[in-house]
């Protein structure tokens, strides 16, 4: 058992200050008493799996999703790569009219209210499947 290891210690500390950094552009900081009283994100324990059925059976969603949410961003591919309560990253590939190079981002696509538990992030989900495809279909009339 590692704890055994002659070289093991056991350390306890006093948590002052948070600071985030997650990459370019991505960095924030939080107080120890929001770090103390931060729960696991109920989602993150199936998001996994809730990203591969999407991906594997309704991207043409996913990619109506997007068109929905940020008019004039057309992409010929959508991956969802994690879900959680507020809502999912997404890595798109496009194509710009000016160029044959395709491009490939990912994106954050916000749920329009957090979601509680498995079902609800499938509620959520429906629910902006259809205001994409209601929109599309008030843009085609």
């Amino acid at each position: 058992f590692w704890v055994q290891f002659s070289d093991f210690n056991w350390f306890r500390m006093t948590v002052e200050d948070v600071r985030f950094v997650g990459g370019f552009a991505r960095a924030g900081s939080i107080t120890a008493e929001e770090y103390t009283a931060a729960k696991p994100d109920p989602i993150s324990e199936f998001g996994g799996h809730i990203a591969a059925h999407m991906n594997d059976d309704h991207m043409e969603s996913t990619i109506a999703m997007i068109a929905h949410q940020i008019p004039g961003l057309d992409v010929e591919e959508a991956i969802i790569t994690s879900v959680d309560s507020l809502g999912m990253y997404v890595k798109v590939t496009r194509t710009p009219r000016a160029s044959d190079q395709p491009q490939q981002f990912k994106l954050r696509l916000p749920f329009p209210r957090p979601a509680a538990d498995r079902k609800d992030v499938k509620n959520v989900i429906v629910e902006m499947t259809q205001a994409a495809a209601s929109g599309s279909a008030n843009k085609d009339e």
